[in-house]
C-alpha cells in the first residue's frame, strides 16, 4: 500500500484518524478520515474499511477504501485522480 504524503500545507505527518467502529455478528469496520497530526487538516470525505472471518480464519475483506483515501490525500495541485 502506498505510503502517505505528508500535509501539502504545512508538511506534518498524515494520520489514518479512526472517527468511529462497528461490529455485527459477522463483520468489523471502521469509519476514518486522513489528517495531518500538525495542523489538524482533514480531507472532506470519510472512507471505510470493513472485513469479517471466513470459516477457516482468515480475513475477508468486505470494503476497503484505504488506498483511494491515500490516493486522494497524496493528490496534489494540477495532478488529476487516475481511476483504475
Amino acid at each position: 500500500m502506498e505510503k502517505l504524503k505528508c500535509c501539502p500545507f504545512c508538511g506534518g505527518k498524515a494520520v489514518f484518524h479512526t472517527i468511529s467502529n462497528n461490529s455485527t455478528h459477522y463483520s468489523c469496520g471502521f469509519l476514518f478520515e486522513i489528517e495531518c497530526k500538525d495542523c489538524g487538516i482533514k480531507l472532506p470525505s470519510k472512507y471505510t474499511v470493513e472485513f469479517s472471518l471466513t470459516e477457516d480464519g482468515k480475513v475477508n475483506i468486505l470494503n476497503d477504501l484505504r488506498t483511494q483515501a491515500i490516493r486522494t490525500w497524496n493528490m496534489r495541485e494540477n495532478e488529476e485522480l487516475k481511476e483504475e
